[in-house]
């Protein structure tokens, strides 16, 4: 069977052809070593990513106050209007039809600084920038 992994090392693919002994030959541990790369790379390609995205969402989640606009996972926009440890209740809807929903932290999916704060006038700043550089471009 370790033959098989041994596809760099041709003297012991063809000693083991002509009946010479089972020993691994001196590309034996290039398998192992090509293996153990594989492997390694295999695993932070996969936690890297994963670690860069709890990042992001702990990020998130310091940005929610009382007051900050939010999209929760299934599209419903609103308004904070209370927080605890575990839910979250926004205010949504318009005129005289409002109405106040409760989820799970979870379930929000993107935070809005809340209007007047020096972080939502930067984002709006950033974003009429941004529509200039596109009209521009046109």
């Amino acid at each position: 069977m370790l033959e098989l992994l041994n596809f760099f090392d041709g003297e012991a693919a063809s000693g083991a052809a002509a009946g010479a002994g089972t020993g691994t030959g001196a590309g034996g541990w290039i398998t192992w070593v090509i293996l153990a790369v594989l492997i390694v790379g295999m695993v932070l390609v996969m936690i890297i990513p994963q670690r860069k995205q709890k990042k992001r969402a702990e990020e998130m989640m310091s940005k929610l106050t009382v007051g900050a606009v939010v999209t929760t996972i299934g599209g419903i926009v609103g308004e904070v209007v209370d927080i605890d440890e575990k839910h979250i209740w926004l205010l949504t809807g318009i005129g005289e039809n409002k109405t106040t929903m409760q989820f799970l932290r979870q379930a929000i999916h993107a935070v809005m600084p809340a209007p007047g704060t020096p972080e939502y006038e930067a984002e709006q700043k950033a974003a009429e920038q941004k529509a200039d550089e596109v009209d521009e471009v046109k």
